[in-house]
């Protein structure tokens, strides 16, 4: 490793710019991964995460309002409604960009010294305002710092991202290495890696000293997934599928925990459960053998075939708090096209494991897909029925075609979305292959009823299970017909 000059950094997280975001305990992981790497090869780094809640100048935006934090962590971001682009004015809701007011953003980008290059990661791909608005603020400030995009936007839309984003350079797919190569054509006698990592356990631990506080930390213990649904683009974004070694992520986790005092983890690993006997079962076996006492999280769904009688119980005694259940469909079709990943079968016996194991029904929760191409309102009314039969809850999962998928592809193809379809007109909130108020309406009520149905589980009340009710419902129908 030559390490000839000391090269200053800004790494930048952006706003978004949506209707609705939250706080799913949600950090720029793989930016924080880059981070640490190019410190640890000789880079000074700079910060600004534009949604750090706690971040120190927000003190002068709001001196006497502490940052709204829910249970287990996570919370609202700060919101501040701004005009809605003529392309979504169909969307009867308030637009709004979420993270520090603008004005704290650029203050503090003219207190820092200069930077020799800035790199901006991104999300959500009908996010790109965010990463957008950055690019117009640094050239303005620092006209002569070259900017590198990267992220998932980056990734699945290059094209668009080098047209309307305006960067000075675009890296697809995980970031550490091309950040690395792409800093050494940039700057003369930049910090090199001659024996760079081969898995990411090689990398040092994401670099989460860079915030003030933290209620949480995300944890990958993976990255990609070896499954293949037609609506996900993470073997695009991620790259081959890879594991982490468990010892090496049950120390992340302990020694993180230790560091910046919090309880709450999330994984957000699209297969969590893959291998689990040499994964997640050896990881939680050693945390629990820890002093510390854990509440961890899984907003990505638990793939159910893997959850057997033994990893149900581990999984109660190590602390899992939010189980969230991969499911998606009952339709057999869907089912097929899937390739059968999960069955209604399959999610019946993961619940009976779950309850055994000392969970309640009504504290478990199951993905159903809406808005797909191709799927009628029945065959959400059928998943979302049959999910709350089994007594736990909903948790409605609207599709948002993402380029370079099978789903996204069928669309374009068939007619349902236009090839060069503007990212914002994908926004899961817009229902993108109908684009309609009636359409957000439509499904809007479908989102309603299952509060409706997650309202009853919550009170331990099966409506189906209600003496009678199908009999009266159906005589209340006639009458009605009538």
């Amino acid at each position: 490793m030559k390490n000839r000059n000391k090269y200053r950094l800004l790494l930048i997280n952006p706003w978004i710019y949506d209707f609705t975001a939250f706080d799913l305990w949600s950090k720029p992981v793989g930016l924080l991964y880059l981070a640490s790497y190019l410190e640890k090869i000789g880079y000074h780094i700079d910060y600004i995460d534009c949604l750090d809640k706690y971040h120190p100048s927000l003190a002068k935006f709001s001196p006497n309002k502490r940052p709204k934090v829910k249970l287990f962590g996570i919370g609202p971001f700060i919101r501040i409604k701004v005009d809605k682009p003529k392309i979504l004015e169909f969307v009867p809701r308030h637009f709004a960009r979420y993270g520090m007011p603008e004005d704290i953003f650029i203050s503090e980008l003219k207190n820092l010294k200069p930077p020799d290059a800035v790199l901006l990661t991104s999300c959500m791909t009908y996010w790109y305002l965010g990463p957008k608005r950055v690019v117009e603020i640094i050239r303005e400030i620092f006209p002569k710092a070259p900017i590198i995009l990267g992220g998932i936007y980056a990734t699945l839309l290059p094209k668009h991202a080098r047209e309307v984003v305006k960067p000075d350079y675009v890296i697809k797919g995980p970031g550490e290495i091309e950040a690395m190569n792409l800093l050494t054509t940039i700057l003369e006698k930049a910090p090199v890696d001659e024996n760079p990592p081969q898995i990411l356990d090689g990398f040092p631990a994401p670099k989460f000293d860079l915030y003030n506080q933290l209620d949480y930390l995300p944890v990958l213990t993976s990255r990609g997934c070896p499954y293949h649904c037609t609506f996900c683009a993470t073997d695009i974004i991620s790259g081959k599928y890879a594991q982490r070694n468990p010892q090496k992520i049950a120390e992340e986790i302990i020694n993180g925990a230790h560091q910046y005092k919090v309880r709450d983890i999330a994984f957000y690993d699209d297969a969590l459960l893959l291998n689990k006997s040499q994964r997640i079962i050896p990881v939680l076996e050693k945390i629990n053998k820890s002093r510390f006492k854990f509440r961890f999280h899984t907003p990505n769904g638990l793939h159910v075939k893997e959850i057997n009688k033994n990893l149900a119980e581990l999984l109660f005694e190590s602390g899992f708090k939010t189980i969230r259940l991969s499911f998606e469909s009952v339709n057999p079709d869907r089912l097929i096209d899937m390739k059968n990943k999960v069955t209604p079968t399959d999610l019946k016996k993961a619940v009976v494991h779950l309850e055994k194991a000392g969970y309640k029904r009504k504290s478990l929760e199951a993905y159903v897909m809406m808005g797909l191409p191709y799927q009628s309102e029945q065959e959400i009314y059928e998943s979302m029925f049959f999910i709350h039969m089994l007594g736990i809850k909903i948790r409605l999962a609207s599709f948002s075609p993402i380029p370079g998928t099978v789903d996204f592809n069928r669309a374009v193809k068939d007619g349902l979305l236009p090839h060069n379809v503007d990212p914002l007109l994908t926004n899961k909130t817009l229902y993108p292959l109908y684009r309609t108020t009636d359409a957000y309406y439509k499904f809007s009520e479908i989102r309603q009823l299952a509060n409706v149905l997650n309202y009853s589980v919550g009170r331990n009340v099966n409506l189906f299970k209600i003496r009678n009710l199908s009999t009266i419902a159906k005589k209340a129908l006639d009458l009605t017909a009538g």
